[in-house]
């Protein structure tokens, strides 16, 4: 729900998580009043505006843009996925820019 004058903010940030190698990690980022355009970054290299990511197959973003919600998963966690990722919104007609962090740790088996 888009409520006037209302700026987008975080319902939900992405926490730090720590997963066994081989399993599912879900990094979770909801925002009310969603107008801009949401992306991640995984250690500052942006991951772009797509359900799917190039170049990382078992990557996806589960999104629903009514509800503001831009959950990424990662799929098979590897070594490789250890990282700082960032859920940016980007600014939009009287919204600033908002940005959240979160540290995935993958665990070797």
């Amino acid at each position: 729900m888009l409520l006037c004058n209302a700026q987008q903010k975080f319902r939900t940030v992405p926490r730090d998580l720590q997963v066994l190698e081989g399993t599912e990690a879900l990094l979770r980022c909801e925002i009310y009043n969603l107008v801009g355009a949401v992306q991640w970054t995984k250690d500052g290299f942006a991951l772009g505006f797509s359900h799917t990511i190039p170049g990382y197959p078992r990557y996806s973003v589960l999104a629903d843009r009514n509800l503001g919600i831009y959950n990424l998963r990662i799929s098979n966690a590897s070594i490789e996925d250890d990282a700082e990722y960032q859920c940016q919104v980007g600014p939009a007609k009287f919204n600033s820019a908002i940005r959240a962090n979160a540290r995935l740790t993958v665990i070797c088996k």
